[in-house]
């Protein structure tokens, strides 16, 4: 039975969705299920037909999705990123994809025998790797030094550029290979450039004038800047084509470098619309590949994707990255951070179509050859990746810094008493000036919004290994305690007690393990710091621990943080208390007499605390 196209449509988005839930839960690429998916709704079955349902707007839906993700990406990128990294990332986008195009362009000659023209096609567009996939690789892996910047920076800016050498080889090949290629690739390039930076400087300067003369309300905000990127994408590539990307990724950083207005807002309505699209777009893909082409690769495609990762990537990294300070563990891995991911997918999809309508009949086989790479060097660098950073020293198996929800007086009073003793504190508060003091006080914080996965993303939690959420609000400390669980471990993530009887999260907050203390609350911890609580520190002896510190204290003492002598970070809790060892370091709260009791704990057996030996 043949699905009509409001049908299709349904049933194209709830696969993706459910791709994406079933990979959230597995812990497994999205991107392997939603191609797995589309594969299976549309050749396998028939259920899907994407050019039966799009038509001729197939085409033009692709790109404009390819834009805005590549937007999106854009409002990721922060030139402080680039201090001591830059020279390596411009090298990378720049050399290091002419000769990844050389290499990946020779294996497609060499071995699977295409032409000249089109291997070269077909290099330009594995030269573009997965910033989709990059991202979540990151997390996993939290590799030390300038790894991460370099290899964010390098995903996101090497996709509009591999779209432009592929724009170059396509013209050459309408223009029959002739002398004028070399005339062709310079003019383009200047042209491309020019027309990129000219109608991203359009779109930026309207949006920042507007806002700064206070004529575009902030519910108007998201609007403007998604019309403002697909006319802006439109207008490049009507006079330029295909160089709409390199404006879209353009308009993106100038958004995310500019002081005028914050783009949290903007990042965070772009990134949803970023999961809807990129799904969206593997299951339509993938729908559209003819198996034949598969039938159609032999043995000679798995030696092509072994030599695009044993091979391109290694050589691209040396030329990239020779005469730099880099050193050799982080250059290797750099060779372990390529895999190609949708934009590889789509901008194929959008030259199989122009190859088609030549009449070249290896169009499909591209197709087919970007899948296999993708799959195979989603796998490859998935698998091992994460292994050869720990090997090389370049991954904290065991981070003990402590991420610091809420930037206030007494949470940065806190954060100074961990990084007293030696451990990496990060801050984290959505009001700027708060951050701001707690930079001037010698301490690393990020303004950002903790509801947004976006901003989680871009944090460099690499030596972090559990979280403290402090704020007022008794929700935004819940969500940030889960939201935190996918960067650290469960058990090492604590927010405190709700005021409230319910916690937010919807249990009871008598099931909760309350940080610090039963009873411990925002406003607990506020009153006594107003009647002069002060954080102490204490070290642990034979003859001194907790029941001698809370003899000296002046009056109430409330364990805090135990350090152990090798730095490992402990976090007391109500039911989990810490038995500290000599050499260890307690931070713990001294309150004067004065100052606010804790409510009786509810005594329950269930609750009775667990003592864990240091």
């Amino acid at each position: 039975m043949e699905l009509s196209v409001a049908a299709s449509l349904l049933l194209i988005f709830a696969i993706g969705a459910l791709a994406q839930w079933v990979g959230w839960r597995l812990r497994i690429p999205a991107i392997l299920l939603l191609l797995a998916a589309g594969f299976l709704a549309g050749p396998v079955t028939g259920v899907i037909k994407p050019d039966g349902v799009f038509g001729d707007l197939l085409f033009p839906i692709i790109s404009g999705a390819v834009a805005i993700i590549l937007f999106e990406g854009g409002l990721s990128l922060r030139f402080h990123e680039l201090k001591g990294a830059g020279p390596v990332i411009f090298r990378l986008i720049s050399v290091g994809v002419l000769v990844s195009w050389a290499v990946i362009s020779w294996l497609a000659w060499y071995l699977l025998g295409f032409s000249p023209l089109l291997a070269a096609l077909l290099g330009a567009l594995l030269t573009v790797t997965g910033p989709t996939v990059i991202g979540p690789m990151l997390r996993t892996i939290r590799p030390k030094g300038k790894v991460r910047s370099v290899a964010k920076w390098e995903g996101i800016m090497i996709d509009p550029i591999g779209v432009l050498v592929a724009v170059l080889v396509y013209e050459v090949i309408i223009a029959g290979g002739k002398e004028e290629a070399t005339s062709v690739l310079l003019f383009g390039i200047l042209e491309t450039i020019l027309v990129s930076v000219g109608f991203t400087a359009i779109a930026a300067g309207l949006v920042l004038l507007m806002v700064k003369r206070r004529q575009l309300p902030d519910f108007l905000q998201n609007t403007l800047v998604l019309t403002l990127l697909l006319v802006a994408f439109g207008a490049s590539n009507y006079l330029r084509e295909e160089s709409g990307l390199l404006t879209a990724t353009l308009f993106g950083i100038v958004l995310a470098n500019q002081s005028i207005f914050e783009v949290r807002h903007i990042t965070e309505f772009k990134e949803n619309l970023q999961i809807l699209l990129i799904s969206f777009l593997f299951v339509v893909l993938a729908a559209r590949v003819d198996p034949e082409a598969f039938r159609s690769l032999g043995w000679t495609s798995g030696v092509f994707l072994l030599g695009v990762i044993v091979l391109a990537r290694p050589l691209a990294v040396l030329a990239s990255t020779g005469f730099s300070k880099f050193q050799w563990p982080e250059r290797l891995l750099l060779m372990m951070l390529a895999p190609r991911g949708i934009v590889a997918v789509a901008l194929t999809s959008v030259f199989v179509i122009k190859l088609d309508k030549l009449g070249i009949p290896e169009a499909q086989q591209f197709l087919a050859l970007t899948l296999l790479v993708v799959v195979g060097t989603v796998l490859f660098y998935g698998l091992f990746a994460g292994f050869v950073a720990s090997r090389l020293g370049l991954s904290n198996l065991d981070p003990q810094g402590v991420i610091v929800v809420g930037a206030h007086d007494w949470a940065v009073r806190l954060a100074k008493s961990l990084k007293e003793a030696n451990v990496p504190v990060l801050l984290i508060d959505s009001n700027r000036g708060n951050i701001e003091r707690a930079r001037r006080a010698g301490l690393r914080g990020e303004s950002g919004n903790i509801f947004s996965d976006e901003f989680l993303h871009e944090l460099d939690v690499s030596d972090m290994g559990h979280s403290v959420a402090l704020t007022a609000n008794d929700e935004v400390n819940a969500f940030a305690r889960n939201a935190l669980q996918h960067e650290l471990e469960r058990a090492d993530t604590y927010h405190l007690v709700p005021t409230k009887q319910d916690n937010p999260q919807g249990g009871k907050s008598r099931r909760m393990n309350p940080l610090f203390a039963e009873g411990a609350t925002y406003r607990f911890f506020h009153d006594a710091f107003m009647a002069g609580a002060k954080i102490s520190l204490a070290i642990v002896t034979e003859t001194y621990g907790l029941d001698e510190m809370r003899q000296t204290a002046t009056g109430l003492a409330i364990p805090m943080f135990c350090i152990e002598p090798e730095g490992r970070v402990r976090i007391f809790s109500a039911k989990t208390q810490i038995k500290p060892i000599p050499g260890a370091t307690i931070i713990y709260l001294d309150i004067p007499p004065e100052g606010p009791e804790l409510p009786a704990a509810k005594a329950k057996a269930d609750d009775a605390p667990e003592v864990v030996p240091a």
